[in-house]
């Protein structure tokens, strides 16, 4: 699907595009849009804000869980879990943070290799990725409930590089497109004041 533009204050401004298949929904960026990680819950009525979605796991004492970085700026001690690096229109796996936007989460894919699960839960999964090593980053969203296996292997079939981001009843989030506010995971809008931290996507500044 091509990226969809309107005219906007004598300005050319590009959108999210939501592209639906069989098994799941992929969210495509803009090319002026940037990756950020914040504490701070935006809202959306803000039309620099384009997606928001919940990215590191909110403990059950109510902190985000895991080391991230904001600003450069960090909090908390790492954990298992991989860190993600945001960068512009993409974001890194490593070792430690590599740029001033971060956050620990589960990796489910790695240079095209599926990370296995042991689960049986079955629920809707969604997911940071990258289609190649330095490609852009998607989001992608199951259409079905599915396992975390279930889900890291469907993935793995075109992803180079994929890491979940906060689902079950933290999953609510929203998208801007060229149509308009999307809800998503509108069902759980009722928790999502227990949420702690939200990657989003802004525009790049002119």
């Amino acid at each position: 699907m091509s990226l969809l533009f309107s005219a906007l204050g004598g300005m050319a401004q590009s959108w999210c595009t939501l592209e639906r298949e069989d098994e799941l929904t992929i969210i495509r960026l803009p090319q002026d849009a940037r990756l950020l990680l914040t504490d701070e819950r935006p809202q959306p009525d803000d039309a620099t804000t384009l997606l928001c979605i919940a990215a590191a796991f909110t403990s059950p004492q109510g902190t985000v869980e895991g080391a991230y970085t904001i600003g450069g700026r960090m909090h908390n001690r790492y954990n298992r879990h991989s860190k993600v690096s945001l960068s512009g229109r993409t974001f890194t796996l490593g070792q430690q943070f590599s740029t001033p936007y971060g956050f620990q989460q589960m990796c489910l894919v790695r240079n095209g290799q599926v990370v296995h699960f042991r689960d049986e839960k079955r629920r809707v999964r969604r997911a940071l990725c990258k289609e190649s090593a330095r490609g852009e980053a998607l989001i992608v969203e199951s259409r079905r409930s599915l396992t975390m296996n279930e889900f890291a292997q469907l993935l793995a079939q075109r992803m180079h590089s994929a890491v979940y981001t906060d689902m079950g009843s933290f999953g609510y989030g929203w998208v801007r497109t060229a149509d308009g506010l999307h809800h998503l995971r509108s069902f759980y809008s009722y928790n999502k004041k227990k949420q702690t931290n939200w990657l989003v996507v802004r525009r790049s500044a002119h």
